[in-house]
Formats: C-alpha cells, sequence, structure tokens
C-alpha cells in the first residue's frame, strides 16, 4: 500500500471537481471530493460503493 498526499497538483484538480460539482448543482461532502481528486491526479480506480461518487463520471470506479 502507498500513502497518497494532496499537493498543489491535487488542488487544481479539487478546484475543477468543484466547479464541476456547483455546475452541475451536485455538490459532495469535502473529504470525498478531496479523494476524489487524489484518485484522477494518480489515474487510480476508487474502491467505494458512496451514491454521490455517481456523480463524477470521469472516475474509475470498482
Amino acid at each position: 500500500m502507498r500513502v497518497l498526499f494532496a499537493d498543489d497538483q491535487t488542488t487544481h484538480h479539487y478546484a475543477s471537481l468543484f466547479r464541476q460539482l456547483r455546475k452541475q448543482g451536485t455538490p459532495i461532502p469535502t473529504n470525498d471530493m478531496w479523494l476524489a481528486a487524489l484518485v484522477l491526479q494518480h489515474n487510480l480506480a476508487l474502491h467505494a460503493r458512496d451514491k454521490h461518487f455517481d456523480h463524477l463520471p470521469q472516475l474509475v470506479r470498482v
């Protein structure tokens, strides 16, 4: 397992997700947006059942 930490690049992904979700009118919890930003930044798959991640079709989920 590798621990990922948020960095400057993560904040750019976070901001992009924030704008997308605000435009869609489908906000999700802040902590989950950070997780999604890290997943996108590192081209990973998200292992989560939370339905609010459905609002982010660019996330690969398993």
